[in-house]
């Protein structure tokens, strides 16, 4: 596919001029390498990226975009599952050089440009034991995970990424640069956090950190059982809040700590991070080690950012398709359709990843963000992936098939975590009241909803009367 747009000479030339980021092209060298996604599925070309250097670049291109008629992407670590990072045929904002961190030990703040990856953050706040809780994969960018919502290995004990945000800076649809708080912008800064890209293009964040040196982290690996899963859940709920575990259910992969004869066997993996001490997370972790013999167990103190170490491969592009919600209990038939559908798995790896919730992430008042479902007790998400093209008939296929035997029983959806399923799924993500208010937020920023290409929220319209 080729682009169709065609932006006048003189335009583009006054507009290269003006930026101080690179402008790529469609017959730039490294335009393909530009537009490549992590979601190997999307292909899309737009007519022309830039690579902000900073806001001021940001503001001018959509300025450019707009004079030009061109629709927006914006695009940090490229990291959205349904391709919103790109589009065809418009302009992408691609803020993925814009990777400063900044970290004062002394305040227990950091200042950082969205971005940078989760990753290389972690590793700066490392130096002085401290962090932000984001997601589970160290390659993606600060933007999305952070507007979005930003559930990961610290969420029971620390709550969401929005929680320790303090200050967001923020392009809006007329070019303006503001800075939104909770004294300044203070409704724009309520919905930055949590209702995605909508509002603008944000090339700055302030949050607070917390203090996590050393874990208890690593591997747990056990027999993929419907006595396990259901011991699972059971001492999942018993737990202490300083323990947070992400786990997935899937064919056991060709790992070095996993047993030669027990590669391909249906398998819980759990993947624990304790933040207390390293005496006491052993002794929280001992109740999951008793619902069986483990497969594996190479659980041991780390770094709080190596455990970013563990999710790398499992992270790296693939041919993706994804379904997820929020559950208020992960029941019986659940864990036994996920068990007939793993085994039945077209490629090693498609998977169901389980998340307990609750502990700090709950006790947030649902009003004081715009993310909605913070009584939600379990994320639970189907990951289909390939390697091929060819294999994308089978994995879309088996992922539809799953996902409709457990859909049912859903309460929500996870913004970050949705594909292009429809303005229903979005409307998921949010309390109707919620939902209503981030409509009007978007009217009277974006009222000719400039930002789209996301899951997006139109901006409200205005009565009659008014």
């Amino acid at each position: 596919m080729n682009t169709k747009t065609s932006i006048p000479t003189d335009a583009l030339k006054q507009f290269r001029m003006r930026v101080k980021g690179d402008v790529v092209l469609p017959q730039s060298t490294n335009y393909d390498e530009t537009r490549t996604l992590h979601n190997l599925v999307h292909d899309k070309r737009p007519a022309i990226i830039v690579q902000a250097s900073d806001a001021s670049d940001v503001a001018r291109s959509i300025e450019f975009a707009r004079a030009q008629g061109l629709e927006i992407a914006v695009r940090s670590g490229g990291h959205s599952f349904p391709g919103h990072s790109m589009n065809n045929d418009g302009l992408v904002i691609d803020i993925s050089r814009m990777t400063n961190i900044q970290i004062d030990p002394q305040q227990r703040t950091a200042w950082a440009q969205p971005g940078a990856l989760a990753g290389d953050f972690a590793n700066a706040a490392q130096e002085y034991g401290l962090a932000v809780p984001f997601g589970d994969a160290e390659s993606v960018g600060l933007g999305g995970i952070t507007l979005g919502g930003g559930i990961g290995f610290l969420v029971r004990q620390h709550g969401l990424a929005i929680d320790h945000v303090k200050a967001v800076e923020v392009v809006t649809a007329n070019g303006q640069i503001v800075t939104a708080t909770a004294t300044e912008h203070p409704d724009l800064f309520w919905a930055l956090r949590g209702g995605g890209g909508n509002f603008g293009v944000v090339t700055g964040f302030q949050y607070d950190l917390v203090e996590v040196g050393t874990i208890l982290g690593g591997a747990l690996l056990l027999p993929a059982t419907k006595e396990v899963l259901e011991g699972y859940v059971r001492v999942s709920e018993q737990a202490p809040e300083e323990l947070t575990t992400i786990s997935f259910v899937l064919r056991a992969p060709p790992m070095p700590f996993v047993p030669e004869e027990s590669v391909g066997s249906m398998v819980l993996a759990i993947f624990p991070c304790y933040t207390g001490s390293i005496e006491e997370g052993q002794k929280a972790l001992d109740p999951f080690r008793a619902l069986a013999t483990p497969v594996a167990d190479v659980t041991m103190p780390m770094p709080y950012a190596s455990i970013y170490d563990l999710t790398r491969e499992a992270t790296q592009p693939k041919r993706e398709v994804v379904r997820s919600g929020f559950y208020q209990q992960f029941d019986g038939e659940t864990m036994e359709r996920i068990l007939e559908f793993v085994a039945a798995a077209p490629t090693p790896f498609c998977a169901a990843q389980l998340r307990p919730l609750g502990g700090q992430m709950a006790k947030v008042d649902r009003d004081a963000t715009a993310f909605s479902h913070r009584d939600a007790n379990y994320l639970i998400t189907v990951i289909a992936a390939g390697e091929t093209a060819q294999e994308d008939g089978s994995v879309s296929d088996w992922a539809l098939r799953f996902w409709d035997t457990i859909k049912d029983r859903r309460d929500g959806a996870y913004s970050n975590f949705l594909e292009d399923e429809g303005e229903a799924r979005i409307r998921e993500s949010y309390a109707a009241e919620t939902y209503e208010r981030l409509a009007e937020i978007k009217r009277r920023y974006d009222p000719e909803n400039v930002f789209a290409g996301n899951q997006n929220i139109a901006p409200k319209a205005m009565s009659a009367a008014a």
